[in-house]
């Protein structure tokens, strides 16, 4: 099972693989992550996109960038994560990861260079060394194996939780320092300036960042301010930061944006969720190949690992979904308490689901710091081989509320016809020509999506609510 979706606070810890690194007392290219490292970050972000002609793009690009600073000739290796969430991040080594998300929201390949270079001067600053070696991980799958293993009896799904409730907003890296993250602006506008490059796109990319970010948060109903399931929750881009990089670009030559060649180079990139491991489709979670659906809450942040779907509020309030680890005959009651949860205190009450027999049983555990934190297990019997989970955390605040929410969650699991998954397609960036005629509001209603149609269509092509588009002028659509 794998799932992914946007917003997620960060790509830069992947818990396992981070807190097994010993850091070299120097950020060299060559020294610090193995293969195995690497390729376990990556499998926790979707992995690589499958598309070579965009990671052999983005690697040409990164090295051309890596040329111009102090590191010059050593290997960098540039990664192009599967993943819709808008990020980027850097390792110790010369490893860059830059997600599919940010490339489709960039407008021209300055902007991408930007990203990239903001990237490498962490790494040529020896940032990120710093920021791993002192980092302070406290994951949701720390807290559950903690629940599973020594309160709830089952220490295999414990270690098994930790490793797959990987949800970036819940890690707690420290972050780049304030002063940091003006370096590595500074050297990134360097690094495209002495690449050719219009130092300014920096700046725009920022300000289409900062557009995304308010309206996801608009669309999950959160104030617009709201960063924690943001890119700016680990790269902080307040106004100043933005004036600063502009101003920061002022001496520096470079003019090259390459809008017409990029766009081409992003036509068919794929947008959104992966359909083969799960999408969202507006509140609905659909998985084509497990031929499954359930509804979601409105307001929480969602990502869909290679093993799990873990979702969390601003509130704390969360939901795991997953695969049983193990095959089990009997009745989903004992697999709760036999299998899932043998220390749990009351026994599992009996349910029925759109036709699929069901369990579930409240519990409360204590967190480290001593708290008392309530969960609901709830356990469905989807076929004779396949049972799925729902793990539910309900702060003490508002417990009444998360109940109701969560148990419309468990009552709109359901199956799906052959005929529904098969038409669960991937969306797609498409690059049209604006014709005489065309409005944003024609344009925008080609996007597959219920609502924020407009929204979206502006955000993505970085234009202004006045906007009046010209003939011959390109866009970015979203299409199947």
């Amino acid at each position: 099972m794998y799932m992914q979706k946007w917003g997620l606070r960060a790509f830069l810890a992947a818990a396992a693989a981070l807190a097994a690194l010993v850091m070299a007392p120097e950020v060299r290219a060559d020294d610090v992550l193995s293969d195995d490292d690497i390729q376990s970050i990556s499998a926790k972000f979707g992995g690589a996109y499958g598309d070579p002609a965009v990671a052999k793009y983005v690697t040409e690009l990164g090295n051309k960038l890596v040329a111009t600073t102090s590191m010059a000739g050593q290997k960098f290796t540039f990664t192009v994560l599967n993943s819709p969430v808008v990020n980027a991040f850097a390792m110790p080594g010369g490893y860059v990861f830059v997600t599919r998300g940010v490339i489709a929201l960039a407008n021209n390949e300055a902007e991408l260079a930007g990203v990239l270079g903001h990237e490498i001067g962490h790494v040529t600053s020896q940032h990120v060394q710093a920021r791993v070696a002192r980092g302070e991980i406290t994951s949701l799958g720390a807290r559950l194996a903690k629940i599973f293993g020594e309160q709830l009896g089952n220490a295999r799904i414990g270690a098994y939780t930790g490793e797959l409730a990987s949800v970036s907003q819940l890690y707690d890296i420290r972050r780049y320092s304030r002063e940091q993250e003006f370096q590595a602006d500074r050297l990134g506008t360097e690094t495209l300036a002495k690449a050719g490059y219009d130092p300014h796109a920096m700046a725009t990319f920022l300000a289409s960042l900062g557009a995304w970010t308010r309206l996801q948060n608009r669309m999950a109903g959160r104030p617009e301010d709201y960063n924690d399931f943001s890119m700016f929750a680990d790269h902080p881009r307040t106004p100043d930061r933005v004036d600063r990089a502009v101003a920061e670009a002022a001496g520096l030559n470079g003019t090259a944006l390459d809008r017409d060649p990029y766009l081409a180079r992003i036509e068919g990139l794929m947008f959104d969720d992966d359909p083969a491991f799960g999408v969202l489709r507006g509140k609905t979670f659909f998985h084509a190949a497990l031929r499954l659906a359930f509804d979601l809450p409105v307001g929480y942040e969602v990502d869909n690992g290679e093993k799990a779907l873990v979702a969390e509020n601003s509130d704390h309030a969360g939901l795991i979904f997953d695969q049983a680890t193990e095959t089990f005959d009997g009745s989903p009651e004992d697999y709760i308490s036999k299998v899932w949860a043998p220390k749990i205190a009351s026994r599992p009450q009996h349910f029925d689901v759109n036709g699929m027999p069901a369990a579930t049983v409240p519990g409360q555990v204590t967190e480290r710091d001593g708290t008392q934190q309530k969960v609901r297990l709830v356990a469905i019997r989807y076929d004779s081989k396949t049972i799925y989970r729902f793990l539910f955390l309900i702060p003490d605040e508002n417990g009444d509320r998360y109940e109701k929410e969560f148990q419309q969650v468990v009552l709109s699991f359901r199956r799906l016809t052959a005929e529904q998954a098969a038409a669960i397609k991937p969306y797609r960036v498409h690059v049209a020509t604006v014709a005489q005629g065309d409005t944003v509001e024609s344009l925008s209603a080609r996007y597959p999506y219920r609502s924020f149609q407009r929204d979206r269509f502006l955000v993505l092509n970085a234009l202004s609510p006045d906007t009046r588009l010209v003939a011959g002028q390109k866009v970015k659509l979203i299409s199947e």
